[in-house]
């Protein structure tokens, strides 16, 4: 049987949180509610459920903060939370659960393994995994002809058949995602998805007053995580290469990309008007700094669930110029979607949108910093869970 946690020392539960103690795993919450209404396994980031509310730890990525709003919202409605790593493909449970929910590959494991009355729910944080691989696929092949390189697979799904699986199988799936992310999923799975937003990372005091919403110098951002080729690092640094007068910031973990630094190291490194940090915390100083000049970012990604970093980069108040497959639906006559992942497009819009004025950039910035304030929040997320479970388990 699994050991529930009761108290634990600082050391212990240190060594817990950083993933060096599995002796007390899955982690298991109690709730408040009495009598119980079941127990749920939770498959997706276990850590999070341990830490407290206001933990520096929930900076950076957001799907820290929504782990721990999924288990609680389960605590919310009488379930004991069992929660597990969902990229933990040997955990086998070994008692009953009324609930599985579970984000990419185990939920058509654990389907074998439980009782054919348990709910069976599926969060999915990307879009449909053949639709991505294939995207990545033909984004690396494009990139490593124009380059002669051999840039590697970074982003694609280890096991698309397991997450295929998963989501046949499953009672119901929540998506974060918009009408766009919905179309990558098979026809016949779209009746059983309900869609969700993504919540923004943290911002601390990096959120943009309407003053400073169009710098004089007019420059860019390119803010990602890893896969640098995914994410369309390759086009922007090409198309920003071509226009020496135009500068651009990059702030990602390319630099930890060896192949593709060995491609790109000219335009990373030696471009005056290309400036790259590596990896940055959004809430943090030096990310404030580089935003005094910046009023636009480009996301030229060509696959995403709904894009944290988009939805990040919207709240703190710059100027959209993204691929639809980030996810995000703009307002219309806000913003500027990239109609081909080429380098031409790119260059195109980034030159276009610096030669708007100042009241139009001003215009569609509050209007889509407003919307983004109001959508990409815990809150919103939190609502779409509530109603997401409500449908499920009424």
């Amino acid at each position: 049987m699994f050991r529930r946690i009761t108290r634990l020392s600082r050391k212990a539960l240190l060594a817990l949180i950083n993933g060096h103690d599995r002796t007390r795993y899955p982690i298991i919450r109690q709730p408040r509610l009495r009598p119980q209404r079941g127990r749920v396994l939770l498959s997706y980031l276990e850590a999070p459920l341990l830490w407290r509310e206001r933990s520096p730890q929930f900076k950076g990525h957001s799907n820290k903060r929504a782990s721990r709003e999924i288990a609680d919202a389960f605590l919310e409605l009488g379930y004991e939370v069992h929660a597990v790593d969902w990229a933990d493909l040997n955990f086998v449970p070994d008692m009953d659960y009324e609930v599985v929910f579970d984000i990419a590959y185990n939920l058509a494991r654990f389907a074998e393994m439980v009782d054919c009355k348990t709910m069976k729910l599926l969060h999915r944080t990307g879009s449909d995994p053949y639709y991505q691989n294939a995207a990545e696929r033909h984004r690396i092949e494009e990139v490593n002809r124009r380059r002669s390189g051999e840039y590697a697979v970074r982003r694609a799904s280890a096991y698309p058949e397991l997450e295929r699986a998963s989501l046949q199988v499953a009672d119901f799936c929540l998506v974060l995602g918009n009408e766009h992310t919905l179309r990558t999923y098979p026809e016949e799975e779209r009746g059983k998805i309900m869609l969700a937003p993504v919540i923004a990372s943290e911002r601390g005091r990096t959120v943009k007053s309407p003053v400073a919403f169009v710098p004089e110098k007019r420059q860019f951002l390119w803010f990602f995580g890893g896969g640098a080729v995914h994410k369309g690092l390759d086009l922007v640094l090409e198309a920003f290469s071509r226009n020496p007068q135009v500068t651009i910031h990059i702030v990602g973990d390319a630099v930890k990309e060896p192949d593709f630094v060995q491609m790109y190291e000219n335009e990373l490194f030696r471009s005056p008007n290309i400036h790259c940090y590596g990896n940055l915390d959004p809430s943090g100083s030096e990310f404030r700094e580089i935003l005094r000049d910046v009023f636009c970012f480009v996301a030229p990604s060509c696959s995403e669930g709904m894009s944290p970093a988009v939805a990040t980069c919207l709240q703190i108040g710059l100027y959209p110029i993204i691929s639809r497959d980030t996810g995000v639906s703009l307002l219309e006559g806000a913003g500027t979607y990239l109609e081909a992942l080429t380098v031409e497009d790119v260059e195109r819009s980034v030159m276009e949108v610096r030669e708007k004025t100042h009241m139009e950039l001003s215009s569609e910035i509050a209007a889509l910093q407003t919307y983004a304030l109001e959508q990409f929040t815990r809150q919103s997320f939190r609502r779409s869970v509530r109603e997401f479970l409500a449908r499920a388990l009424c």
